[in-house]
């Protein structure tokens, strides 16, 4: 079973990778992102799903497959 901060950090992606509507690479303010915590994000970043740079957070395209794979369970 996932810990809490798995589970925030995966809705995270998921979240990333509907925002965007398709293209790759879109910056969003960390600040804006709804339910995400310091400890989600380090958890993507960490995983590799996600790049932060400046207060801003992007899908990694391991973050987009991620996101695929989920979309299918």
């Amino acid at each position: 079973m996932p810990s809490e901060t798995e589970s925030v950090a995966v809705q995270l992606v998921r979240a990333l990778n509907d925002a965007p509507d398709g293209r790759p690479m879109q910056w969003r303010a960390i600040e804006r992102l709804d339910g995400a915590t310091a400890d989600a994000v380090e958890f993507a970043a960490a995983h590799g799903w996600v790049q932060v740079e400046g207060g801003h957070i992007a899908l990694t395209d391991a973050g987009r497959l991620l996101a695929k794979d989920l979309g299918r369970i």
